[in-house]
Order: structure tokens, then sequence, then C-alpha cells
């Protein structure tokens, strides 16, 4: 453990590297501004944070419910008192202070004076309709979820990865049905997470055509069958963010683009204009044969290994050996010292889903099993993303 002297310096020296935008060099600042709490706190004040933080969220989803997170950052730059907020929203005036003390703590909203807020960058994005939709999406259903996992590990019933008869996911065991089927059900918290999800999408993470250099690698060779051959297929794609931003940027490049989601993905939005739609369930036979590159964005996570190699096994069998690619634009957990995100993601994935995020090494091992060799592996700038790009194995 460092002196509170060496952690200070080191976030000096951090901060002084952090001038260039470069997210590497943020998430390097961020590192250690994490690391000098460590040094500074005690093992009690650790704990004591550590088990307060779920009631921060907490508190931002009530905001949000009653509408006092909408009210402030409708103020834009003006101030608003609890009396007012009181007034907009109907709630209780003292019940809006109580909880804007933990909301101000998270810097969600700035407090400004005795029971007056002003909103703040976080603000607008919280209210948002993508940031409503990820709080609605990990508060509401996260937090029902953790609270069953004791009771199944006590009933003998926590599995990672259910397949046996009567074996069901933390999520399954709380809501009565599998993550996918229970939107199905609850149509709030589809659209929540598809609002989550649009943003996730066309925002976080690295562009994957920038990541994997598309032009250079996709210029090396023809289409095998002129302009009417796939380019890109877009597997489990959503509305099609990813394979529009790709359009967007390489508009020269000859070849279909397809987006592939289920038929109730398209409900609530249209596809991007020049993107062919099919409706295809990529547990079954994939439909587009020989394309030049089948693209999953943050798919296989959802899934355990078992689902992963029936999903990438339907790709295989379209590929052509000598010229498709498979492109997965996911995360690639560090075998050793995953930051926070990292493992919540990790562990969120399994309460939610029974999938995983994957290491290097594992991600080798599960592209192996399906025939696939991984060729390279392009990583982001910063962050935990990165672009797998694999291969039919040859021989």
């Amino acid at each position: 453990m460092s002196t509170i002297q060496e952690a200070i310096q080191r976030v000096q020296t951090a901060a002084a590297a952090d001038t260039t935008n470069d997210p590497a060099a943020q998430a390097k600042l961020l590192k250690e501004i994490s690391l000098l709490r460590d040094a500074a706190e005690t093992p009690e004040d650790r704990l004591m944070r550590l088990r307060f933080h779920y009631l921060e969220n907490l508190c931002n989803r009530i905001a949000l419910e009653l509408g006092v997170l909408q009210a402030i950052a409708a103020r834009k730059d003006a101030s608003i008192s609890a009396a007012d907020l009181a007034k907009t929203t109907g709630a209780d005036e003292v019940f809006i202070v109580r909880i804007m003390r933990l909301v101000t703590y998270a810097r969600v909203v700035d407090e400004v004076g005795p029971g007056t807020y002003k909103g703040n960058a976080t603000t607008k994005l919280i209210t948002s309709p993508g940031g409503r939709g990820g709080e609605l999406h990990h508060t509401d259903l996260g937090m029902a979820v953790g609270s069953k996992l004791i009771e199944m590990i006590r009933k003998g019933k926590l599995v990672q990865f259910p397949e046996r008869e009567g074996e069901v996911s933390p999520f399954e065991y709380t809501f009565g049905h599998p993550i996918f089927e229970f939107f199905q059900h609850d149509r709030e918290q589809k659209e929540a997470f598809d609002d989550y999800m649009a943003v996730r999408r066309s925002v976080t993470g690295p562009q994957w055509f920038e990541t994997y250099p598309a032009r250079e690698e996709l210029g090396k060779s023809e289409l095998k069958t002129g302009e009417d051959a796939a380019l890109v297929v877009d597997v489990g794609g959503g509305i099609g963010h990813e394979v529009a931003k790709f359009r967007e940027s390489h508009m020269d490049l000859p070849g279909r683009l397809v987006l592939e989601d289920l038929p109730q993905t398209f409900e609530k939005a249209a596809a991007p204009e020049g993107i062919e739609v099919i409706h295809h369930d990529f547990f079954k036979e994939q439909p587009v044969k020989g394309a030049r590159i089948y693209y999953l964005r943050q798919v296989m996570h959802d899934w355990s290994d078992k689902k992963c190699q029936q999903i990438l096994s339907q790709i295989v069998k379209a590929m052509d050996p000598t010229y498709s690619r498979v492109l997965i634009d996911d995360y690639i957990l560090p075998d050793t010292g995953a930051d926070r995100r990292a493992a919540a993601l990790d562990f969120l994935m399994f309460m939610f889903a029974s999938g995983m995020e994957r290491s290097t090494q594992q991600w080798h091992a599960l592209l192996s099993s399906v025939g696939l060799e991984i060729v390279k592996i392009w990583p982001a700038k910063a962050g935990l993303e990165g672009v797998i790009e694999a291969r039919v194995k040859s021989g």
C-alpha cells in the first residue's frame, strides 16, 4: 500500500499527462485518483462507503420517478429550491431535501445553497431518454435481482449457466421469465432498455470501423460476387446504429449492408436508410452466405459458452473460409487486475442473462471451439472494449 504522499504524486503526474483528450490518459488519471482515495481510507471508512453506495443509486432513481431531476434539468443554468420543486412535482418538500442530500453528494446535481439546487452535465445526461433508461434498467431490475441471490444460495438454486430442468437464471428466478422474454411483457422496461442501448451503441465504446481499419482491410480484395454481395452483416444489431455509422464513413465501398435482429426490435423505430433488414434469430441458420464481415457488438456477453457456440456455429457454416471474417466488438477483460467496471459488468451479465464477459484467453478458447481462429485483437484506445477479428481455421 502506497503512502498518501506517493499517491498524490502519481495523481499529479497523471493529471499533467491528461491534457490532450486522450481516453487512455483520462483512464489512468481516474485510476490514480481511486488509488489516492484507497490510501486515505481506513478499513472502516471503506466498508461504510461500500455499504452505503447503493443508497445513492436509489435516491437518484427516486428523484427521477418523482420528476425532481427533470424539473431541475428544465431550469438549465438557473437554481431551484426544494419548495419550488415540491410545488412542481407534488412531492413532499422535506422528502425532497432528504433524497437530494445523496443525489448532490454523488454530484448528479449541484447543491448551491440550503435546499437549493442547480443542474449540471450529469443532470442533463440522467434525464435524457438513454440516461433515464439506464437508471430504470440497472436500479429497478438490478436491485430486485440482487436481493434474491442469498435466497437462491440458501435454497441451492444458484447456478451460473442453467441447462438442466428446473435451473433458472437469477433474473428468471426473480421475475418469472428470462430477461428478453420479460421485455415482451413489460413495455416500460423494454423501452427503457432500448433507449439505454441506443445511447451505448451510438456514444460509448470504440467505433469498430476505426478500431478495426476497415478501409485498409476491406480494400485488400474485391467482393467475390460483385456489388450485390454482402459487405457487412450486423448480427443482432438492434436498430442499426453501428452499421449506419459504418455506412456514413464508407459510402464508397461496394456491397450490401445487412442488419439482422428479431421482428419486435423494429416495432419502435425503423432501421436507418440504406440498410437492408432481415428478421433473424441468430440461433438459427444464417441466411446471408459468404459475407465479407459478420459483425457482432456486445452479443456474446449475454450468453454462456454453450449458447455462444450455437450462435457462432451458424455463422461459421455461412462463411467463405478464404474470404469471410467475424468481427466481435465486445469487452475483453484482463486475466488479472480487472477494474470495478469490468468486474461489475461480468457479474451483471451473470445476474441478468446467465452470460459472462470474457478475458483474452477465454475468447481464444471459445472461438477455437467452433472452428475459428483469432487473426488479431484490435484494442480500443481506452476502456475494456476491442474488436476481435477471426477467420475459419486453416487446414
